[in-house]
């Protein structure tokens, strides 16, 4: 009897730790090791340290708050790396609906969160060519324009509408997420090849199409690109959802460049990623003018999407898409529900109690097991 060509296929888990103690990847655990510990070691600290006289809380409370930001946004880096969505998408509408901040504060945090994930993210690609830096920059000027546009608009959203406005933003925040997680549920498969058949004047005049190699064919591949003023204003407007509301807009410039333009999908996520990092450095400055970037809020949040991004690449290597995205769906309409019960609460129309809020979580976990049991 001869040996077996077929090649033994690992569950996902062994798949992804197969290779750990190899370099890089020790060096990186040490690392997101030590980040970890330190977070939970200032807690069992600050647990012992008495508060100033006069304080308004101790300073356990404090710690914790942060901690707190540091494991969440770990939490957020990870599940956004696996699903290919930034950050901010998901730390803002969560933000907003379960913790006490103000809103400018969160939304300025979230464009932080969002820039710091792209820019983690674009390296590698950028590396492997697959990045097209004339597309980047063809759609950057019209994402950088609608982000701080959108974040001078939330500016003064807060200052002129005080608290009503507060809970007019969830709300509106709310229908957003919303929408997003029907998009994960009933969108269509994505086109890893989009086919063009003709560049319309517009698009051919910029010459935006790079070949790269793609390595899964084994070939370079060249491709055409159409629609491009099209996307342009659509990607402006993504910017302006982004900016106000300080989700950034992984969650929707790769869908447009790859379903409007025809750029392929690996194209249409490295421009993606490198956009968030180059355009929310532009939609963050209103907030910094305005006094929201706090550096103890800030702080944790890079360091976690940082351990986050690193562990969810590595578990990405064999993991399931399809789990994370279910499980995604039920964050996004769970938070959508905090988000609209909070903003009703500010405009003073209701107040939803606790035990709604678990139930419907509940009912959202139900909605993730019957997803997972359809495989949808």
């Amino acid at each position: 009897m001869g040996k077996s060509n077929q090649t033994q296929v690992l569950p996902w888990w062994q798949e992804a730790f197969k290779n750990w103690y190899k370099f890089p990847w020790i060096e990186t655990f040490i690392t997101c090791g030590v980040a970890i510990f330190a977070y939970i070691g200032w807690l069992f600290i600050s647990k012992a340290v008495e508060a100033p006289p006069g304080a308004a809380n101790s300073t356990f409370y404090i710690s914790a708050w942060l901690s707190g930001f540091f494991f969440i946004s770990l939490g957020i880096g990870f599940l956004g790396t696996l699903c290919g969505i930034g950050g901010g998408v998901l730390w803002s509408p969560i933000a907003m609906a379960f913790t006490p901040m103000n809103s400018v504060i969160i939304r300025g945090s979230g464009l932080i969160v969002a820039m710091f994930n792209g820019l983690v993210a674009s390296g590698p690609l950028m590396k492997r060519g697959v990045g097209n830096v004339r597309l980047i920059l063809f759609t950057l000027v019209a994402y950088g324009l609608g982000a701080f546009s959108g974040a001078q608009g939330a500016i003064y959203v807060a200052k002129v509408f005080g608290a009503g406005g507060e809970g007019v933003i969830r709300i509106i925040l709310s229908i957003i997420v919303c929408i997003v997680g029907f998009y994960f549920i009933f969108g269509g498969a994505k086109l890893e090849y989009p086919e063009v058949k003709e560049e319309d004047k517009f698009t051919k005049f910029f010459k935006i199409p790079i070949p790269y190699y793609e390595e899964s064919i084994g070939k370079v591949l060249n491709y055409k690109l159409h629609r491009g003023l099209l996307c342009w204003v659509v990607i402006f407007l993504v910017g302006l959802i982004g900016g106000f509301f300080g989700m950034g807009g992984g969650w929707a410039i790769t869908p447009a460049l790859n379903f409007i333009m025809g750029a392929p999908l690996k194209v249409a996520a490295s421009a993606s990623m490198t956009m968030l990092g180059m355009g929310d450095c532009i939609a963050v400055w209103p907030y910094f003018i305005e006094g929201a970037m706090i550096p103890l809020v800030v702080a944790p949040l890079m360091a976690g999407q940082v351990v986050g991004g690193i562990l969810g690449a590595y578990v990405l290597i064999g993991m399931r898409a399809a789990f994370i995205r279910f499980l995604l769906i039920g964050v996004l309409f769970f938070t959508a529900f905090g988000l609209f019960t909070k903003g009703a609460d500010l405009l003073g129309w209701f107040k939803t109690p606790l035990w709604i809020r678990l139930g419907f979580g509940l009912v959202c976990v139900g909605i993730v097991l019957a997803l997972i049991k359809r495989g949808k």
